[in-house]
């Protein structure tokens, strides 16, 4: 009887070892008051800039254009596959440029030659476009089926997290009848929801905004880009300003937020927080909000800040008590 007893007990704790090592999700014995899970995330990340080139902007794409060396070596540190874009906010004018992708090849990834200066010159539109700033619908236009088939084809991938970065003193003066759910429909029907239900697609901002004091453009000209942080507001975008020395800040709110979408680690079930541990590859990461793990109530995950934020091929595992086994 102890020989069988032996083997049981073997047999059990064999076949236990062999699921956790293989990543299998299931819920353990209701006399069990632990959990884990271990994945990697999803790393692909589609990101268009509109780029308002209307008189005033060259400052303002030279200083963005300067924060390019230090986004693109951070997306390539954490093993990010990405493809960029860039449109303009001319539609009309003697200049119509927008709502097509700025440059040749038609998007950068990772792979591009030269990538920074590639990118760079395509942020660098220079002050030549219509003062009649029309982001929204070169966005709408280039984003549109017909244009992803033919011209921008390969830029969008289904699965991919769609990121859009609005660079504009100004606010937007696309069609006025289109309000600002418009804009928000066509990014929720181009891009389905996750399947927690959450949107694949952010928005972001970088302009004029209420706030900003002594924030003005073309001859002391001073206008919120209130359409624009509109959609921002909408999806979680980050919302900058454009009258800053540089825009370091703004990028690395935004640069911070794709890694919040990608990363975020969803819990199956509500946790004893204090019974929370963290290990990517293995390493023990502290609870911190500096370089390291935080809990997020409101989603339910485990949110990961500074260094801590792991690469796209990263095991992450969290160990916890659940709420209901008290």
């Amino acid at each position: 009887m102890k020989k069988e007893f032996s083997l049981l007990l073997a047999a059990l704790v064999s076949s236990t070892l062999v699921a956790c090592s293989s990543g299998v999700q299931f819920d353990l014995p209701a006399t069990s008051d632990n959990f884990d899970q271990s994945v990697t995330y999803n790393n692909k990340v589609d990101i268009l800039w509109i780029v308002d080139n209307s008189s005033s902007m060259l400052k303002h794409q030279q200083n963005l254009g300067a924060q390019l060396p230090e986004l693109v070596s951070k997306l390539n540190s954490l093993k990010m596959d990405y493809h960029m874009a860039v449109v303009t906010t001319s539609m009309g004018g003697t200049t119509p440029d927008g709502g097509k992708f700025i440059g040749s090849p038609k998007y950068v990834t990772s792979s591009t030659p030269d990538l920074v200066n590639s990118l760079k010159n395509r942020m660098l539109v220079g002050e030549a476009g219509s003062s009649n700033e029309r982001g929204l619908e070169s966005m709408e236009t280039a984003l549109s089926a017909s244009y992803l088939a033919n011209e921008g084809k390969g830029f969008f991938r289904n699965d991919a997290l769609l990121v859009v970065i609005a660079l504009s003193n100004e606010d937007d003066k696309s069609v006025v009848s289109n309000p600002v759910s418009h804009y928000v429909n066509f990014l929720d029907g181009l891009k389905r929801p996750w399947v927690d239900g959450t949107r694949s697609w952010v928005f972001n901002f970088i302009g004029v905004l209420p706030t900003s004091k002594n924030c003005t453009t073309f001859n002391d000209y001073s206008e919120s880009g209130l359409r624009f942080m509109g959609i921002a507001e909408e999806s979680g975008g980050v919302q900058e300003s454009i009258c800053t020395a540089n825009l370091s800040s703004a990028v690395s709110s935004i640069r911070a937020r794709i890694y919040q979408i990608l990363t975020d680690f969803k819990l199956s079930k509500k946790p004893v927080i204090e019974s929370i541990t963290v290990t990517i590859n293995g390493q023990a990461i502290p609870r911190s909000n500096v370089n390291g793990w935080d809990y997020i109530a409101a989603t339910n995950a485990v949110r990961f800040y500074g260094s801590a934020v792991p690469a796209a091929d990263a095991s992450i595992k969290v160990d916890f008590k659940p709420a209901e086994a008290n």
